[in-house]
């Protein structure tokens, strides 16, 4: 009997040495996935208008956050207010008015939706310069002490406001136009 477990020690041995050894894990090759369709290369025009576009936009933004100085003293007088208004319009009227030079002296558009959209910009800032201009000139005009010249002053700082609200995010309307939204993923006056 000592020879079976002798056997079965030999074949265990035998079926160890026999077995093959164990498959490699499968390998995995992962491809990058490919874009339906590749990003428009970036026309040096369109990049240069656009750099200006954004850049005129940005300013303006920029500009007004400066100016809105906190701690300004309260106006102590009717006259102090006036005149407190009046640099208020004032600023409004030059930020507005550089934007509009600065838009109107791009060349035309190398897109027709760019094109669309800074005439539209510039009808904005053109109407709040104009409407800051005109208060100031009439606040300017009246009495130091007319407290009734600054209601009309005060609606038209509002209304010069509200004329370049949706103006601030210059990209936003363009975004139809994949050549002009990878233009200005790339343009430095478009970086906010």
């Amino acid at each position: 009997m000592k020879i079976v477990p002798g056997l079965l020690g030999a074949g265990l041995l035998l079926a160890a040495c026999s077995t093959p050894p164990p498959a490699a894990p499968p390998t995995v090759t992962v491809t990058a996935p490919a874009t339906l369709s590749p990003a428009p290369s970036v026309d040096p025009a369109t990049l240069d208008w656009l750099d200006g576009f954004c850049a005129a936009i940005h300013g303006y933004r920029k500009r007004t956050n400066d100016e809105a100085a906190p701690g300004r003293s309260t106006p102590n007088s009717v006259a102090e207010a006036q005149k407190a208004l009046s640099e208020e319009l004032g600023g409004i009227a030059d930020r507005t008015g550089e934007v509009v030079d600065r838009l109107t002296a791009l060349p035309p558009a190398p897109v027709p939706l760019a094109e669309t959209v800074r005439k539209a910009f510039v009808t904005k800032f053109t109407t709040a310069r104009d409407r800051a201009r005109d208060a100031k000139t009439t606040l300017d005009r009246a009495k130091p002490d007319d407290v009734a010249s600054q209601d009309p002053a005060w609606q038209a700082l509002t209304q010069a406001q509200q004329d370049v609200d949706g103006t601030y995010d210059p990209i936003a309307p363009l975004v139809e136009s994949r050549e002009l939204v990878a233009a200005a993923a790339v343009a430095p006056g478009c970086k906010a």
